[in-house]
């Protein structure tokens, strides 16, 4: 398990940021409209603003953390983006809402997304579902603790054990995630997660033919420690979706898994650093 855990850790993604003209002076080289930049699947987009900011900083048309009447927000072909769920999960939903799971033989096809293409924009407005990105140095850590302590009452029935950490525990506990410090990851989330979990904290992307997606968090009860998702399939599927078990691939952390895999174990292994198990359903071809 050990080793499962550290390959999903230290996961990464080629990641290119396109800097909309519009945050640039007049005259500015190109060549600073574009950021490559690789990160770890595990992280959030903004973790990299103060990156981003820097790199622009001498070209900028005006101070973005001075600026409280402009939004940001991060868009793909056009389509705004949650910064709020974890780099590997947004490449999963997109690479899968343009094809159905890439297999070695269509590893060549020229359609396939193998960068994280992104675009930062700005506007006097957020589209909706968008959580502003605020020039707050902590505004990704609040949002990440505040996820775990929904993880927390999920698992346990109480949010009793996130709330017992001491200071030092939740800081080193996010200083992992800054770090990459998988040891330290592991200490403190055992502290949080049960060994005999009530309900599996989930929240899944569902990819349709036509193109269309959906978020979910369904409630997941564990009856048993063999539940597997195929048992639970009433609570990924919506009665009126036409996807099901048969004509559905379920991705996470960017591998296809199995219908007969057993939910705990798949929560202990494959689960994001928000604590949450994220899985991205498309149809199959």
């Amino acid at each position: 398990m050990n080793d499962i855990k550290q390959l999903v850790w230290d996961g990464e993604l080629n990641v290119l940021i396109s800097i909309d003209p519009s945050f640039l002076m007049k005259g500015s080289p190109k060549e600073k409209t574009v950021l490559r930049i690789r990160v770890p699947r595990e992280t959030y987009l903004i973790n990299y603003m103060p990156f981003i900011w820097s790199k622009i900083r001498d070209f900028l048309s005006f101070d973005p953390l001075n600026d409280s009447k402009k939004c940001f927000w991060f868009e793909h072909n056009g389509a705004p983006i949650r910064w709020n769920y974890p780099v590997g999960v947004l490449f999963d939903g997109l690479v899968k809402s343009s094809l159905a799971f890439v297999t070695s033989s269509e590893i060549q096809s020229e359609n396939v997304i193998t960068i994280l293409r992104v675009r930062l924009v700005m506007g006097d407005s957020l589209p909706p579902t968008v959580i502003p990105i605020t020039t707050s140095k902590t505004q990704a850590e609040k949002f990440w603790f505040h996820q775990w302590k929904q993880v927390c009452f999920i698992l346990n029935g109480s949010s009793k054990a996130i709330m017992s950490l001491s200071v030092n525990e939740s800081r080193k506990f996010w200083r992992s995630i800054i770090a990459r410090n998988l040891h330290d990851f592991v200490e403190i989330s055992n502290k949080i997660s049960s060994s005999k979990p009530r309900h599996i904290p989930i929240i899944i992307q569902t990819h349709k033919a036509s193109g269309s997606f959906n978020i979910s968090q369904p409630t997941v009860r564990m009856t048993g420690l063999d539940t597997t998702l195929k048992d639970i399939e009433g609570d990924i599927f919506n009665a009126k979706e036409e996807m099901n078990a048969d004509n559905s691939i379920i991705i996470c952390q960017g591998i296809e898994i199995p219908w007969d895999i057993a939910m705990s174990d798949m929560y202990l292994k494959l689960r994001s650093f928000d604590g949450f198990l994220y899985i991205t359903l498309v149809p199959k071809n």
